[in-house]
């Protein structure tokens, strides 16, 4: 049935059977008489049974909460031991080589935990002149190659849509 013929019914859809008024106010006073002429049950306790009658009540058991805070330490440090397990790589058994490096990484790593003492003591003044740097020349089958590397092409990609997407206006 659809809402907007609701208003249209005049049947209420709830039936009584017929003379059911007719006759409900003499059943009601006859079960009324009927309950003040009979105040016996019919049902008896022997005599003195209730007097050694005993009860025996349980002690209250004691409630343990789940969220205490011996549990909830419990339960975090399980879950903390499982996520430090897991971020361990521990089933990782590949090899790792010298390619997997960062080279930002090696170079923070150099940069914050020698000092230039251990890294004088590396070279020697003869293995490093100004001169080796300045007089040093790459071919251009050299300078090709790395130019066209993968790595430097991304780098270049990114670099060039930074610069884009801050020289256009922003629409709004």
């Amino acid at each position: 049935m659809k809402n907007e013929n609701l208003h249209n019914i005049k049947d209420s859809g709830f039936k009584i059977p017929q003379n059911y008024f007719e006759g409900l106010e003499d059943s009601i006073l006859a079960e009324a008489k009927l309950k003040n002429l009979v105040s016996n049950s019919g049902f008896k306790t022997p005599e003195g049974y209730l007097d050694n009658f005993t009860v025996s009540v349980k002690k209250e058991t004691k409630v343990i909460s789940i969220f205490s805070k011996k549990n909830m330490l419990m339960v975090s440090s399980i879950a903390a031991a499982l996520v430090l397990f897991f971020s361990l790589n521990v089933f990782d058994n590949s090899p790792l080589s010298y390619n997997d490096l960062d080279t930002t990484t090696v170079d923070n790593y150099i940069l914050d935990e020698t000092e230039i003492g251990d890294l004088t003591a590396l070279f020697q003044d003869n293995e490093l002149s100004e001169g080796q740097f300045i007089e040093y020349t790459i071919s251009d089958e050299t300078l090709n190659s790395y130019l066209e590397d993968e790595y430097i092409q991304d780098l270049y990609s990114k670099k060039n849509l930074k610069n884009k997407n801050k020289n256009e206006p922003s629409v709004k």
